[in-house]
This record gives C-alpha cells, sequence and structure tokens, in this order.
C-alpha cells in the first residue's frame, strides 16, 4: 500500500495486514487505556495522538481511528489513549490535573517506543490536543510534529468554553445566574462547576490557561506540520503565523472543515482533506521508511 492507491473511504474495512490491539499501561500506578494500530511487519515509525478536551474528544475519536488505520496500511504503528480521568482509563475527571495530561502523554510515548522498538516517533493532536502535543515537544523531542487546529489561546479557549455552562442555567433554569465572569471566579477561588457533564475544577483551570502556545518559544525543532480547519481557506489566521515562526521548521496548510468538534451534526470520519494534506506532508519530509 502507497499513498497514491490509498482509498481513505476503506481504511476503515477489515485489513488482515493491520494488527489492532486495545489494553492499558500504567503511569505512575494509574491504568490508562490504550487503543493501538500497527502493520503485521516491522513499523517503520510510530504516531501518538493527543485527543482534544472534553466532549471535543468524544466527538473526534473515530477520526483518530481512521487516520490511525490509514497510517498503519502505510507502515506506521499508531497509539491513542485515554487521558488519566477520560473515557475508558482510571480515575474521575476532576481528579486530573493539568500536569496529568502532560505526564499521561509522555508515559503513551515512552509506552509506544518500547512496545515497537522504535527510533521515531512523531506527535499528531487536534484542538487542545494539539496544544499538549506542541507543549511536550520540548521533552519529548518528536521526529515529526502535526498539529490539527491547535488551540493557541488557552486563557480565551476555556474562557469560551464555559459558555455552556451559562447555556446550561438558562436551559434548566430559566435564567443566568452566574455569567462566565462569576465562573471564574468560583474556580480561581477554588470552586468547581459543571460543563457538559464534566467536573471542571480550579486545580485543573488556572494552569491550564496559562500554559499556551501564543508566545511560547520551542527550542526543539522537527518538521511540523500546522493546520487549519475552518470553512474559510483563503486566509490564514495570524495566530496560527505566530506559531509557525515560533516553531521554526514549520509549515501552515489550510483545509476545509470537514467535520465537527462542537457538535454533532457533520460526520465524517475520514475526512479526506485533512489526512491528504498530513499524509503528504509526512510524505514530502520521507516519513514513510525512506530515511528513518
Amino acid at each position: 500500500m502507497d499513498i497514491k492507491t490509498l482509498d481513505f473511504t476503506k481504511v476503515n474495512s477489515p485489513n488482515e495486514l493491520i494488527v489492532e490491539e486495545h489494553g492499558f499501561f500504567t503511569r505512575d500506578g494509574k491504568r490508562l487505556f490504550y487503543a493501538a494500530f500497527a502493520p503485521s511487519t516491522k513499523p517503520s515509525a510510530g504516531v501518538i495522538f493527543c485527543s482534544p478536551f472534553a466532549e471535543e474528544k468524544v466527538r473526534t475519536v473515530r477520526v483518530f481511528v481512521s487516520f490511525a488505520r490509514a497510517l498503519a496500511s502505510l507502515g506506521i504503528a499508531s497509539l491513542c489513549f485515554d487521558y488519566f480521568g477520560d473515557g475508558d482509563s482510571e480515575g474521575n475527571f476532576e481528579d486530573a490535573t493539568f500536569d496529568d495530561r502532560i505526564l499521561d502523554t509522555e508515559a503513551a510515548h515512552k509506552f509506544l517506543k518500547e512496545k515497537y522498538a522504535l527510533d521515531h516517533i512523531g506527535i499528531i493532536g487536534l484542538r487542545w490536543g494539539a496544544t499538549l502535543a506542541a507543549l511536550c515537544s520540548d521533552r519529548l523531542k518528536p521526529h515529526f510534529l502535526v498539529l490539527w487546529e491547535p488551540v493557541t489561546d488557552s486563557r480565551k479557549y476555556f474562557y469560551d468554553y464555559l459558555r455552556l455552562n451559562v447555556a446550561s442555567q438558562l436551559l434548566n433554569e430559566g435564567k443566568v445566574r452566574k455569567n462566565r465572569d462569576d465562573l471564574v471566579k468560583d474556580l480561581e477561588g477554588g470552586g468547581s462547576i459543571v460543563v457538559e457533564g464534566y467536573v471542571f475544577t480550579s486545580q485543573f483551570y488556572v494552569k491550564a490557561r496559562e500554559h499556551e502556545l501564543a508566545g511560547t518559544a520551542f527550542s526543539h525543532k522537527c518538521p511540523t506540520l500546522i493546520v487549519q480547519i475552518q470553512k474559510n481557506t483563503a486566509v490564514i489566521r495570524q495566530d496560527l503565523v505566530d506559531l509557525k515562526g515560533a516553531a521554526g521548521c514549520a509549515e501552515i496548510v489550510a483545509v476545509p472543515k470537514e467535520f465537527e468538534w462542537e457538535k454533532t451534526e457533520k460526520w465524517m470520519p475520514t475526512p479526506p482533506g485533512l489526512f491528504g494534506a498530513t499524509l503528504e506532508f509526512m510524505e514530502k519530509n520521507e516519513l514513510f521508511g525512506k530515511n528513518i
């Protein structure tokens, strides 16, 4: 199988040349769920996937699985995993800190490296998962980095996220008792709130909002793809241009928004624009066993 003959519409069909495995690895005694996708022969490289935050992850998990299967058919092993307190991993969502998510990403990288005896591993992240991937890059030193619609301003992202709590108040009580600024004060004061069924704690919020890509200087330089996923592909956002400059060996591509992360009205588990641009980047940088 090669990129030119890969049919995205069939990547989720049964394939005897792909080995899929589900299980748990441990990080500081915590059991973290993983799904591994690998070629039946020795992989040429590996990829870990950093998922988005909360319900955005639930709405997009199939996109990760589809791309992992596509990569496995091209000789690359992939690992999708659930952070501590999320999905099928051990723990409660409200118990997971910002640092837990960083440590989970590092543990997933180590687990994949040892599982398949790999010398080269890349990281792919979506939305706030792309933010975590980039923040981990200086320590993990990935062979390549792919950031799908990264969140560059964490403070704004989580402030906007609180709007869902305000909407829930209006729906359930017919009025808004606390606006977003009130909710921020509660969180800064050590309280917690519920957003889309997730308990959002002070210990997570206060630290997570301070860690953002805007203004971050990266010492590790590796081939990096920044993908803008929006309806308008004619104009690249300035925050992504700034991120490109900070990342060093980076390029930006714009693809149309083929799937949703805010809602589930539009369903496309194998977005051809996103997958095609990512595979083109990987092939151009010779990441399919040509020089690794």
